[in-house]
């Protein structure tokens, strides 16, 4: 995007200027609900107020150091970033969470996967151990930490930047989580991993030919390493979960996984062969998303 950003100076630069700016910028690029919603996001962090409040203060003028903020985010946005890069935020549930290029944003149908393990009255009472694989930004290992304290909590990723995110995660939300620097396609480094009675995973799954079918701001911005899986075999993360999960998962565990729904049929195929009985569950748009697989 291309934008000359002297207009966006105000004399005096009001809340419902501000508003009415990003909208009307940003609806040249996106349609008019993704413009709205990011400029609500933006407004919200600008002001600290919700919209409900920027309405009443819609009169009320930006100090400096706010309009500097807006000149900055504004100008991001029109580079294709995602907001919560750029706000350096993204919510999952009700906890916050430091986000930037070196993990994914955390998406809803993983949240619907969090809350299908957290609800799951099979699972014992107390002390469980679980260990979530490619933890990214932390968001699954935090919130389940956060929903059930008496969980034993670990995370796992092969990329030492995404962990540090992780960990600055747990600090924020208060979450006593461990973390493991580990590259699940190395058997060699599985013996360093402890037993657990649940494994939970959102892994990459789409297959690297798809990549120029995503939205720009996906492709350009979000890691390659946690999106993408190899065309030649789109679910080998879930074959090297299962593998995993043969070693480490002790009696009467599972595994919790969100799925490509293109690939779901090959994904049950696999494990049913290998010994898992499976439930499948999908996702609030109907697709099939999430397994839930035990021996």
């Amino acid at each position: 995007m291309d934008c000359n950003l002297n207009h966006c100076k105000f004399a005096s630069m009001t809340i419902e200027d501000a508003n009415r700016l990003l909208i009307s910028t940003l609806t040249e690029f996106f349609d008019e609900r993704e413009a709205s919603s990011i400029s609500s996001l933006v407004m919200e962090r600008l002001t600290g107020m919700p919209k409900s409040l920027r309405i009443l203060n819609k009169t009320g003028s930006f100090s400096l150091e706010q309009e500097e903020l807006f000149q900055y985010y504004l100008s991001e946005l029109m580079k294709f970033r995602p907001v919560q890069y750029v706000l350096g935020e993204a919510w999952f549930g009700p906890f916050p969470f430091f986000v930037d290029e070196n993990v994914l944003i955390p998406r809803p149908e993983t949240e619907e996967l969090t809350d299908w393990l957290i609800k799951d009255t099979s699972l014992k009472e107390s002390g469980t151990s679980l260990l979530d694989i490619g933890t990214g930004s932390g968001c699954i290992a935090v919130y389940i930490k956060k929903k059930r304290k008496d969980f034993k909590v670990m995370g796992l990723d092969i990329s030492s930047a995404a962990l540090e995110i992780a960990r600055k995660n747990s600090r924020i939300n208060g979450a006593d989580v461990d973390f493991i620097l580990c590259d699940i396609r190395d058997t060699k480094q599985w013996s360093t991993l402890s037993s657990v009675d649940i494994i939970i995973s959102n892994p990459p799954y789409i297959p690297l030919k798809q990549k120029e079918f995503l939205d720009k701001h996906v492709r350009d911005s979000e890691p390659s390493l946690a999106l993408f899986a190899p065309d030649e075999d789109p679910i080998l993360f879930y074959k090297i979960i299962g593998e995993i999960a043969k070693e480490k998962l002790l009696p009467g565990g599972a595994i919790f996984l969100e799925i490509h729904h293109d690939f779901s049929k090959e994904i049950m195929e696999w494990y049913v062969k290998n010994g898992f009985s499976l439930e499948l569950k999908k996702d609030f748009s109907g697709k099939n998303r999430m397994i839930k697989a035990f021996i």
